[in-house]
């Protein structure tokens, strides 16, 4: 353990996001990013300070280096959560009205999977007129949509993990 305080921290942030729901995913995911930026630093500082005391008190280079790698991999590692968390608030906050209709056909919402983009907003051919949703609300739901499929992927992984 480099940083013992730190990796627990982390450790309950990360265990938060794999149990979001819906609802809180997206502040989960920006406390994550948050506390991941944060141990990221203390590792760039850990690196700076630390390994330069322990080069100026240690006898050997092997020590040093053991210390240099460590960190190093904990910075890589840190570094690819926080990509693989920020393409995941990405990609659960940023719908476009075409993957908005995307999504609608492909989940067949209301029962319907002709649902198209107008400059009125969304609508279903075969639904009546009242049916048009603007395509706000038709990006708002996709959006719902997404969350309620990563938190369903995500406990069915957690699952077959236990098992």
């Amino acid at each position: 353990m480099i940083h013992p305080q730190s990796e627990e921290k982390l450790h309950y942030a990360r265990l938060a996001l794999n149990g979001a729901t819906s609802e809180n995913i997206v502040d989960l995911c920006k406390r994550y990013l948050n506390v991941l930026a944060e141990y990221r630093s203390q590792l760039h500082e850990l690196g700076n300070t630390n390994v330069r005391q322990e080069a100026a008190a240690s006898t050997s280079t092997e020590d040093v280096a053991g210390a240099r790698k460590s960190i190093r991999a904990a910075i890589e590692n840190t570094t690819r959560e926080r990509n693989k968390t920020e393409l995941l608030l990405l990609s659960i906050t940023t719908v476009s009205g075409y993957e908005a209709v995307e999504m609608l056909n492909r989940r067949k919402y209301e029962g319907h999977s002709d649902w198209e983009l107008r400059s009125s907003g969304v609508k279903s051919i075969s639904s009546s007129a009242q049916d048009l949703m603007t395509i706000q609300e038709a990006v708002d739901l996709a959006s719902l949509l997404r969350r309620e499929d990563h938190v369903t992927q995500n406990s069915t992984q957690a699952v077959e993990r236990q098992v």
